[in-house]
């Protein structure tokens, strides 16, 4: 669905899209229910505890997102090998992102008609969607609109993309290292000048997630280079698996981490080092079901969808919360069922949205490499 002028089509990079997209919505419609991980992992209900966790924890499909957008440009330019048009790929960008983003916005001035201003509009031109909310993203005072604020983060990664693959061009992998470790150093003077409540702006910017996208363009390149290549289809699912494992391993210890410092240093980096093992494992996985065929062409179509879901799930899932009067729900069993409710509105939705709005646009982009021959 999401296929590029620019890049052969990678199908389970949809399907992981689609997944990070529908873990967000179940994290937002949650419910009371899954406010805290439960102590221990009680032997008559792991499942029951494991979904908890995973609801809890489903914003992390945001830090998906962002690993999965650079792992999917770095293979695009081959790890820095094609040489960008600079202008070319931020039009590309624009058209892709823009239109939709336009219309929320537009919705949330509408609504905040009164104390709205021309400088509203300059937060789409300066990028500052991530600001004006103390915990998420601009507008949700007026409109379910806090997601907006990844739209901010993700941009201003896209216009320093190009100049990340001259600079691995020309200096190797080694230079995106070295640049998480002054990322490193940075957030740990922050936090040491601020305290632990700086962790939800870092949380919410580029200072705090540019480590995520670096660690995508490292394993991208990796891939690049067949470093995986030789992994057996066993040892891919073990990988993804211990990915998994690893991660909800991860949940459990930031719940209870109250150290400053480690978690607004290394909790980002080491959230995407663990989403990087199940992308690179769910690539090379081989099924052996002749079924996959119909289901990798519904998640991939799903996939391409991830964005209006991700940017309306809030607004027409409270929508539908209203209209069938969904109260929130009092058990984890209750929550899915609500959720799972919700979520075929979501995609229709999401399916007009893309259809009427996101398709034409996309239909305007073009190459953006340069011509070597």
């Amino acid at each position: 669905m999401m296929k590029s002028l620019n890049f052969q089509y990678l199908s389970r990079l949809d399907h992981l899209r689609f997944f990070a997209s529908i873990l967000v919505v179940f994290h937002h419609f949650r419910g009371y229910v899954a406010d805290a991980i439960p102590n221990g992992f009680p032997s008559n209900s792991f499942i029951s505890w494991f979904t908890q966790l995973w609801m809890l924890k489903g914003s992390s499909g945001v830090s998906l997102f962002l690993v999965l957008s650079a792992f999917l440009f770095t293979l695009i330019t081959h790890a820095g090998e094609k040489k960008i048009i600079y202008h070319k790929f931020i039009y590309n960008r624009i058209l892709r992102i823009f239109p939709l983003m336009v219309f929320l916005v537009f919705i949330v001035i509408t609504l905040d008609r009164a104390n709205s201003s021309p400088l509203d509009i300059l937060r789409i031109f300066t990028l500052q969607l991530n600001t004006g909310n103390p915990m998420t993203g601009w507008g949700h005072s007026v409109f379910p609109s806090g997601p907006i604020w990844t739209i901010a983060v993700e941009f201003q990664f896209y216009f320093l993309f190009p100049i990340l693959m001259i600079f691995l061009s020309r200096y190797g992998a080694k230079y995106l290292l070295l640049l998480m470790l002054f990322l490193w150093f940075s957030r740990l003077i922050i936090v040491s000048l601020n305290g632990y409540d700086v962790f939800y702006n870092l949380y919410h910017s580029i200072i705090g997630r540019l480590d995520q996208f670096l660690i995508g363009i490292f394993i991208a390149v990796l891939y690049v280079r067949d470093y995986f290549k030789k992994l057996s289809n066993s040892m891919n699912v073990v990988i993804l698996f211990l990915s998994i494992f690893l991660l909800s391993f991860y949940f459990v210890i930031e719940d209870k981490l109250h150290n400053a410092i480690l978690k607004s240093v290394f909790s980002f980096p080491i959230e995407a080092i663990l989403w990087g093992g199940v992308i690179v494992a769910y690539l090379n996985i081989k099924f052996p079901f002749s079924i996959f065929n119909w289901l990798d062409k519904m998640l991939s179509y799903l996939g391409g969808l991830s964005f209006s879901i991700y940017l309306f799930h809030l607004p027409v899932g409270y929508f539908i919360s209203n209209a069938l009067n969904l109260g929130e729900p009092t058990s984890i069993y209750q929550s899915i069922v609500y959720s799972l409710i919700r979520l075929p509105f979501i995609i229709l939705f999401s399916v007009i949205s893309y259809h009427a709005i996101e398709k034409p646009f996309m239909e305007l982009r073009t190459k953006y490499f340069k011509n070597t021959n």
